[in-house]
């Protein structure tokens, strides 16, 4: 398994989560369970912590303490990725959120481990990202994480009504605004890699061609292209889904209520497709879902490919309140399938 790979997650006191421990991920991961059991904020604990390391790793750190790396950029980029949380959670702009409020944060102290490796901890409204260095967690620098708002010491990155922009294009939610691809969309075609999605559009939708034209994103169906804004949720949440797969070769992204819009009859081409260009692409993959046609065409697609590099991740809440994880692999599900058992969660 490729050691960008998420393995294991260690969450207490995030959001829903109060003492909580799961283990056993692979490169496709479908989470499903009732809802409000924790399936976003799972994948929120795991966006966070893992984009954190990212950003350091990008920065030619020192791997043991962290001493070269510009602490004013490094912790205003784990603030970024806070707002993308809230924004993708709260379901408005991000641009009206900071204009009104200069984007407040709203945080409770949580410790987040991932891999026994890389851990986040919020504690009285300072963040204290570290990192396991053989021997030691070295720290990277600890922050309060209302600096960027009131303290002039980010001045070079921070300006009163002139927001920052949270380029992270890792996770993919239903309030996702379409401009959020539109970079993307147009490095796709830079790179000559945006054929497997027009080739999808076409297979799956009737449509012939995604494409920027006049500063919009545009689709071309029945031979004329239309705003991608007048289409439905299903194929503006398949592209959503689609390009940022595309995107991020070699990482790992997350993909809330990945049926959400889309019929029950395009599940298995969409399973298909995450599947074939997460293995080609080394794609690490986190969704949701709570539907029982989307797990169950996740099973099926799953046993068609023979892909192992799989799992099927059931969040349940006990009679205590905690939150429970039951990680089933290839063979499990497999086995679940040919008996004919239920795999809804």
């Amino acid at each position: 398994m490729n050691e960008h790979f998420i393995k294991n997650i260690k969450i207490e006191k995030f959001k829903c989560f109060e003492n909580f421990k799961a283990e056993g991920f692979s490169r496709v991961n479908l989470i499903t369970g009732k809802n409000n059991v924790g399936k976003t904020a799972f994948m929120e604990a795991c966006f966070l912590l893992s984009n954190s390391f990212n950003i350091f790793k990008s920065h030619d750190y020192n791997s043991r303490t962290g001493a070269d790396i510009d602490r004013n950029w490094f912790h205003f980029e784990l603030v970024k990725l806070m707002l993308e949380v809230q924004q993708n959670r709260g379901g408005y702009t991000f641009f009206t959120q900071w204009l009104k409020e200069e984007a407040r944060l709203d945080f409770d102290d949580f410790e987040i481990i991932i891999n026994e490796k890389f851990q986040l901890r919020l504690n009285a409204g300072m963040i204290y990202p570290d990192h396991f260095c053989v021997q030691s967690w070295g720290n990277w620098g600890s922050y309060f994480i209302d600096n960027f708002r009131r303290n002039k010491r980010y001045d070079k990155i921070y300006i009163k009504n002139n927001p920052p922009i949270l380029d992270n294009r890792t996770f993919v939610s239903i309030c996702n605004d379409s401009k959020k691809i539109h970079k993307l969309i147009g490095n796709l075609k830079i790179n000559n890699n945006i054929d497997p999605l027009n080739h999808s559009l076409e297979e799956m939708f009737d449509c012939q061609e995604l494409d920027v034209i006049n500063d919009e994103i545009m689709l071309k169906a029945q031979g004329n292209f239309t705003k991608l804004s007048n289409f439905g949720d299903g194929i503006r949440h398949f592209i959503n889904i689609f390009v940022i797969l595309l995107s991020n070769e070699n990482d790992t992204i997350y993909l809330d209520e990945i049926d959400n819009g889309i019929h029950y009859s395009k599940f298995d081409g969409l399973w298909e497709l995450v599947l074939k260009t997460s293995k080609a692409l080394d794609v690490q993959v986190f969704a949701t879902t709570h539907s029982k046609e989307c797990i169950e065409s996740y099973a099926r697609v799953v046993k068609k490919l023979e892909d192992k590099e799989i799992t099927l991740i059931r969040l349940a809440r006990l009679k205590s309140g905690a939150i429970n994880a039951g990680v089933f692999d290839y063979g499990v599900l497999e086995s679940a399938i040919s008996q004919e058992h239920e795999v809804r969660g």
